[in-house]
């Protein structure tokens, strides 16, 4: 019995050894998906895979997302997703729900910075849905091609939008757990010039539902965190460390503080043991305004009651003047100088002189008095 349950962890280390896309898991050009048709590959996540597809109803190409994560599931020859080993069954399905659940969110979501969902569906053991099919580049991207830190009427236009449609979903109790520059997609005018000199219009991709469930799954949950951009709560699954609109508003002012200061912060679960981290008060000092930049430090707090506890809030602090450090107290006015060959103090003198004679007789008096 032992010999057997050896050769079966050993099987199972192997699996989960294997690469983390199989050979051949993307469906191929031409497969045909309800209306849709699929006309190459996007991009691989660790829990999706996005294809380019024509909408053969309307006529129009597409984004088309399916659900399969690399870790807990893989396409059978059937063409069916399914999880790769008996005991990663009950992850799968509840990220396949969390999956659909977002699909329905964003559904219901009307803001032009929110990816905006056509329709979605369950079909081949898993899920899809269809998105518009947006032409950019990500703020990671951005930011490496500018090569400088862009301006504070910039960085203001970045965040408007993202603060306005992170507020739509806190409104619906839905949080995105993942703002971070790869997920922020830069939209632009082709014919409009260089994309770099063109006002921000950010999208935000991704949400983090589905990735917490795989992380549960391979206790993997730090490598699906993104370093530097995630609080301290988005490590901890006590229920004492409740996550809500301040995590979406760390990770944006981690974000700020990337584009401003040109570092990714530290880790919150580092910080939280020793804060090195320099404020962006400190860091970018002179470069943008003293409450911008009061603001990301706010927006950073390690713990989470420290931090703004709405976007509505953190907008505000943008604008807050920021009290001014105390200034010095003034210096005392000098001395007058005393008469020639007496020192300042010398007038005190005789008088310490004369207490003490005094203190020495009385001390003496009740000595005698004692002995008598």
């Amino acid at each position: 019995m032992a010999d057997d349950d050896g050769a079966r962890e050993r099987a199972e280390q192997r699996t989960l050894l294997m690469p983390r896309r199989d050979q051949g898991s993307e469906l191929k050009p031409g497969h045909k998906l309800q209306e849709f048709v699929v006309e190459r590959l996007l991009g691989v996540g660790g829990y999706s895979i996005v294809y380019l597809a024509r909408d053969t109803r309307l006529d129009r190409r597409v984004a088309l997302k399916e659900y399969v994560p690399a870790t807990l599931a893989m396409r059978a020859p059937t063409g069916e997703v399914v999880p790769r080993l008996p005991r990663f069954a009950p992850y799968f399905d509840k990220g396949l729900q969390s999956f659909i659940n977002e699909a329905r969110l964003l559904g219901s979501f009307e803001h032009p910075s929110l990816v905006k969902v056509y329709r979605f569906w369950a079909e081949n053991g898993t899920a899809y849905m269809v998105m518009p099919y947006y032409e950019g580049i990500t703020l990671k991207k951005w930011l490496t091609d500018l090569g400088a830190q862009p301006s504070e009427a910039w960085l203001r236009q970045l965040s408007d939008p993202l603060i306005e449609a992170l507020s739509v979903m806190h409104d619906a109790h839905c949080y995105h757990r993942d703002v971070a520059p790869d997920n922020i997609l830069m939209l632009y005018d082709r014919q409009g010039g260089s994309y770099l000199e063109q006002k921000p219009r950010p999208v935000l991709l991704d949400f983090g539902a589905a990735r917490r469930v795989i992380g549960d799954a391979t206790q993997n949950l730090t490598a699906i965190l993104k370093s530097g951009y995630s609080p301290v709560e988005q490590y901890e699954s006590d229920e004492g460390m409740r996550q809500g609109p301040w995590t979406d508003v760390y990770a944006l002012c981690a974000v700020l503080y990337a584009a401003a200061v040109g570092k990714v912060p530290k880790a919150s679960i580092a910080r939280a043991v020793k804060d090195e981290l320099v404020p962006a008060s400190v860091a970018a000092q002179g470069r943008y305004s003293a409450s911008f930049l009061a603001a990301i430090d706010a927006g950073l707090s390690v713990r989470p009651e420290a931090r703004p506890q709405s976007m509505a809030e953190l907008r505000r602090l943008f604008d807050t003047p920021v009290a001014a450090p105390p200034s010095a107290a003034p210096a005392s006015a000098p001395e007058k100088p005393a008469a020639a060959g007496v020192s300042p103090s010398g007038w005190r003198r005789p008088l310490a002189l004369g207490a003490g004679a005094l203190l020495i007789a009385a001390l003496a008096a009740l000595i005698f008095a004692w002995r008598r």
